[in-house]
């Protein structure tokens, strides 16, 4: 029973539902503040470009992305931080190839720059998540 409660906990609860629901909020507060500088700057047709979303839900993305790693980190997996810094990096160059183009807006740098931590925020909760399933925390 105890392990049920642990991978509950760790996996269902907090990497899924709270680490879900703190990116979100976190990524809401960054983008506002991003979107309101780049209103004083005049580039809301940009940030409406970029904020418009593709056909796979992020939402769906993130669940994927959290329940897979809070697995590896769960069964101490070799190479899981590399498999997380991986993973980020493939969605970064795939959702924002922009960052290589040297002279982009800030406006779309900010919100790249946004997604990298949002990133972050959502490997933390399934790092976590998994060493609550694990029984080490």
């Amino acid at each position: 029973m105890e392990v049920f409660l642990r991978w509950f906990f760790g996996l269902g609860i907090f990497a899924l539902g709270i680490g879900w629901l703190f990116t979100s909020i976190f990524l809401k507060v960054v983008r506002r503040f991003v979107s309101s500088k780049a209103a004083e700057r005049r580039e809301t047709k940009r940030y409406d470009e970029i904020m418009t979303p593709l056909d796979v839900p992020s939402w769906l993305v993130g669940l994927i992305e959290r329940t897979f790693f809070t697995i590896l980190v769960a069964f101490n997996m070799s190479a899981t931080s590399v498999a997380m810094v991986g993973w980020v990096t493939v969605k970064m160059l795939y959702n924002w190839n922009i960052l290589l183009r040297e002279r982009e807006d800030i406006t779309i740098r900010s919100l790249a720059f946004s997604a990298l931590l949002g990133n972050v925020v959502s490997m933390l909760f399934a790092l976590i998540g998994g060493l609550i399933c694990r029984g080490s925390i």
